[in-house]
């Protein structure tokens, strides 16, 4: 999907993002809600991006300027010294792990550029060229953030079915979709039929799957597009989405 395919108007009007919103808060406000969402960007870019982040400069030739977590460390201090580039993601309709790697790009070209290191980097044109001429690096990116991802919904999942009083159907889910544990062990153990195991499993994933597609749209993706790459997550992570 390239930018074009995803415009402003696909965020849901009724459900402003958490992401927006934060962003939104700093522009608005020089004052403590302002710091308070800063605050919360910052938590929120370490905990999700960053490792996804570390794998593509580990994968790709950028790392011989420093270690990932240096490069990714100084990418979002800079980025959240005036949030004036966060400011303008919501605008581009780009999905924001692909507005992040292009930024984390930007920011090696300017390390290019005032190191005097290499010319490689020396042009936009020659940032996209050298990013498509790193696909294992890219795939790595992609990889690690789908992990992040799903372990995303597996929490808030997990936590829903929690507090509905769920707790052993998500337990079945786990342990056999997770650890691959068979139905039979887990039917016994638990005292319930093969079928209630089946049962467990399919009303697990589509808690999954829901909390999933949530936090897709909250990255940029689609409404329309949000199932179908909650599949590919599903794919690329655990071999397929489980039944």
């Amino acid at each position: 999907m390239t930018a074009a395919d995803t415009q402003i108007e696909d965020f849901p009007s009724t459900h402003r993002t958490w992401l927006v919103t934060q962003i939104e808060s700093v522009a608005a406000d020089t004052g403590i809600r302002s710091q308070e969402a800063l605050a919360a960007l910052r938590e929120h870019l370490f905990q999700r991006y960053a490792e996804p982040l570390y794998a593509y400069v580990r994968h790709s030739s950028i790392r011989r300027l420093g270690e990932p977590e240096d490069l990714v460390h100084g990418y979002f201090v800079r980025m959240l010294a005036d949030c004036s580039s966060l400011r303008r993601w919501p605008q581009s309709g780009r999905h924001f792990r692909k507005w992040l790697l292009s930024g984390l790009l930007f920011h090696v070209r300017g390390i290019t550029r005032d190191l005097g290191r290499s010319r490689e980097f020396s042009s936009l044109e020659s940032i996209a060229l050298h990013a498509a001429a790193e696909p294992t690096a890219e795939q790595a990116y992609e990889h690690a953030w789908s992990r992040q991802i799903l372990q995303t919904a597996y929490a808030t999942a997990a936590g829903e079915m929690e507090r509905a009083g769920r707790n052993q159907q998500w337990m079945i889910f786990r342990r056999h979709v997770l650890d691959g544990e068979p139905y039979a062990p887990l039917a016994k153990e638990y005292s319930v039929s093969l079928q209630h195991c089946a049962d467990a499993t399919r009303d697990a994933v589509q808690q999954v799957r829901h909390a999933l597609r949530i936090v897709l749209i909250e990255e940029g993706v689609a409404e329309r597009d949000a199932a179908t790459e909650a599949d590919e997550i599903f794919r690329s992570v655990i071999g397929g989405p489980p039944r």
